[in-house]
C-alpha cells in the first residue's frame, strides 16, 4: 500500500518509501504535527451533526440496547452490542444530546447508563422505523 498523501515535515515532504514498515511515532511527530493531528481528529468530532452522530456504526442498536435493558451497566455494553473502542465517544455524544444519562457509583466503581425521556422516544422511532422497512407497519 502506498502513501497518496503526505504531510510536511520541516518544510519537506515526507516521502519515505518504507513509511508502513517503518512508521514514525506520535511522540516523535514535530510538536507543530502533533498540533495538527489533534486539532483535526478534534476538529471532525465538532463538526458531525445530529444525524452524522446517529448513523455512527452501532449507535442505533446502541440505543436500542440501553432502552430495552435501561438501566445498564457501562460493562454489559461492551460485552452485548460492541467491544469498538470508539464507544465510549458515541455514549458520550448520546449523552451530550439528552438521550442517555450516565451515573457513576463510588461503592463499585461502575458506571449505570440510563435512557431519558427523550431518548425513549427516539428509540420508539428507531423501532417504528426498522417495522416499516421490515413491512411489519
Amino acid at each position: 500500500m502506498q502513501a497518496s498523501r503526505t504531510v510536511p515535515l520541516d518544510g519537506k515532504l515526507d516521502d519515505r518509501k518504507n513509511v508502513y514498515k517503518e512508521p514514525i511515532r506520535f511522540e516523535d511527530l514535530p510538536e507543530e504535527l502533533q498540533h495538527y493531528l489533534s486539532d483535526r481528529s478534534r476538529r471532525k468530532k465538532d463538526e458531525r451533526n445530529t444525524a452524522q452522530i446517529l448513523e455512527g456504526k452501532h449507535v442505533l442498536t446502541l440505543i436500542l440496547y440501553i432502552d430495552a435493558m435501561s438501566p445498564v451497566l457501562k460493562s454489559d455494553i461492551y460485552n452485548n452490542v460492541s467491544r469498538s473502542g470508539g464507544m465510549v465517544e458515541k455514549i458520550e455524544d448520546l449523552v451530550e444530546l439528552g438521550l442517555v444519562k450516565v451515573y457513576c457509583t463510588a461503592r463499585t466503581n461502575s458506571q449505570i447508563l440510563v435512557i431519558t425521556e427523550k431518548g425513549k422516544l427516539v428509540a420508539g422511532l428507531i423501532r417504528e422505523i426498522v417495522g416499516t422497512v421490515e413491512g411489519k407497519r
